[in-house]
């Protein structure tokens, strides 16, 4: 053969060197075939190197009512099965890997009410080797569509553990019923001082006696009737439909609330009987009519609902400017929100320039609509705007 060294049968002597060269030849022939046929052998190893793989793990993402501050989103996962490898993979092991981390970009959570993008990261921590047949009709660990149901399922796991605990939540009586509604959850953040204190029960302010004799240009009639009239608009004949009331000031504790009531004389607003449990007793009263207070705070320190009767300090930090609370007290209004499957969300404050910011910077999901709503009562009155300008 060609591969043969030429020197090898070159001029043999005429009687002997005819047949060693032979030999040499059948020799040489048979430890090639060898080779290949190993070489081959090894070559089918390597092919067939698919495992059916049963997995366990962890898996993160920043979910879309995160701001990006936030740290990721944490969830587990068990008894996944997919398949490691494929025909035309490299590998020298039959056994299942951890080692292995599946990231997706642009991963599409198919979770109703809605279908949201995030960016997962997948990792196993332990990892079984299972028979051929267990993998029938499974996706490969590596393509994202194996993985939608994992997700799926660790985004409802995490919307249900942010929600208050339903004992948490006040309803007026005839309001007990009202989750059976399918219409658009209608859910707004009311904030306090200089906006809807002008009607609370505690504020003495909120009284047309009281009121009229401080030389406003409007009567303490018209005032009240605009911000009445503004929430009559956004709640009223929705016989389908539930309306879900939002702490949207800055009192995000007792602490909080106790410091602006003595330092603006305008009352309580934050626990019992003040003025957000009065509003929603009030207005959650008529027949018909569906309204519940959802008392989360800032404060909860990730128990949602549990500072409403607690005397909690202020969560807010030092200097932390009146925007970024207001996004924060937003985000964390709307994980409360999450398993809905439509909500129009209406932002109640007196700073525009805070609604600018909202409307800018909070992260809203996809199955939620954010409206801003301007309302400076002190201005409307005639008096001079109580808004800082520390926003």
């Amino acid at each position: 053969p060609n591969s043969l060294p030429r020197a090898v049968c070159e001029n043999p002597p005429l009687y002997t060197m005819q047949g060693r060269c032979l030999l040499f030849t059948l020799a040489m022939a048979f430890a090639f075939s060898t080779m290949a046929s190993r070489t081959d052998e090894g070559q089918g190893l390597l092919v067939t190197a698919q495992k059916c793989c049963k997995l366990a793990g962890e898996l993160s993402y920043l979910a879309p009512d995160q701001l990006f501050a936030e740290p990721l989103s944490q969830g587990t996962f068990s008894e996944h099965i997919c398949v490691q490898g494929s025909p035309s993979s490299n590998s020298w092991s039959s056994d299942c890997q951890t080692s292995k981390i599946y990231a997706f970009d642009g991963f599409r959570i198919n979770a109703p009410p809605s279908a949201e993008m995030v960016n997962v990261t997948i990792k196993p921590t332990t990892a079984e080797t299972e028979a051929e047949g267990t993998c029938l009709y499974k996706g490969r660990c590596r393509e994202r569509d194996s993985w939608g149901a994992v997700v799926d399922a660790s985004w409802r796991d995490r919307a249900e553990n942010l929600r208050c605990k339903e004992d948490s939540i006040l309803r007026p009586q005839q309001s007990k019923d009202c989750k059976k509604r399918t219409g658009p959850t209608v859910a707004i953040l009311a904030d306090y001082d200089g906006c809807w204190d002008i009607i609370s029960a505690t504020n003495s302010m909120a009284d047309a006696t009281e009121f009229n004799q401080k030389g406003f240009t409007k009567s303490y009639e018209d005032v009240a009737l605009d911000l009445r009239t503004k929430i009559k608009n956004i709640a009223s004949d929705r016989s389908e439909s539930r309306v879900i009331l939002f702490v949207g000031s800055d009192r995000q504790s007792y602490e909080d609330d106790m410091v602006k009531a003595a330092a603006r004389k305008n009352g309580r607003a934050l626990g019992a009987d003040n003025a957000f449990e009065s509003w929603v007793m009030e207005f959650g009263d008529p027949y018909g009519e569906c309204w519940e207070l959802n008392t989360v705070l800032l404060s909860d320190n990730n128990q949602p609902c549990s500072s409403w009767k607690e005397e909690r300090t202020s969560p807010k930090k030092a200097q932390e400017p009146e925007h970024q609370v207001k996004t924060k007290l937003l985000q964390n209004a709307i994980k409360q929100l999450l398993l809905e499957d439509h909500v129009e969300l209406y932002f109640f404050d007196d700073n525009a320039a805070i609604l600018e910011h909202l409307r800018l910077n909070a992260r809203i999901p996809s199955n939620m609509e954010l409206t801003t709503i301007h309302h400076d009562w002190f201005t409307f009155a005639g008096g001079h705007s109580i808004v800082g300008n520390d926003w």
